[in-house]
């Protein structure tokens, strides 16, 4: 199963990642159009500094996610192949996630009041930071499956 890394020495901070990523997730999924769009496109991910070296903000997709033990709406699923997921249908926009995330990897949406954190791209094929990423600062990885045998 493919994953994505960010490596911070490769980061240049063009935000391109940060780019392909709302259209990726915009109604319209076209560059021009994205930008017309109301509400504007989110993006999933978010590049900034932290102490002098470029730092991606994403989900981290947490063994034990304190963002859904912190949802009393059941709006937050971690799936079985790691991810979790933020429903918007079932969020409610009380932020009690955006509080109970220790990474801060969960954003709002104001205009429709729901919480958006990654998917990696749920549905698709690729994952439109990695794709965007020129630089190779975000990469594939194969995450291993842990697999258990009954003895």
């Amino acid at each position: 199963m493919l994953k994505k890394r960010f490596k911070s020495k490769n980061c240049v901070t063009c935000k391109r990642c940060m780019i392909e990523c709302g259209v990726r997730h915009s109604q319209s999924q076209d560059f021009a159009l994205s930008s017309l769009e109301n509400p504007a496109p989110v993006p999933r991910i978010n590049i900034s500094f932290k102490k002098d070296k470029p730092h991606a903000t994403v989900c981290q997709n947490c063994k034990n996610p304190k963002c859904r033990e912190s949802c009393e709406y059941g709006a937050i699923t971690k799936f079985e192949d790691g991810n979790v997921i933020i429903d918007q249908e079932k969020c409610t926009g009380c932020w009690e996630c955006i509080d109970a995330c220790p990474f801060g990897a969960i954003t709002k949406e104001t205009e429709m009041a729901v919480a958006i954190n990654c998917d990696d791209c749920k549905g698709y094929d690729d994952m439109a930071c990695v794709e965007a990423c020129k630089t190779f600062a975000l990469t594939y990885v194969e995450k291993k499956v842990k697999v258990t045998a009954d003895v």
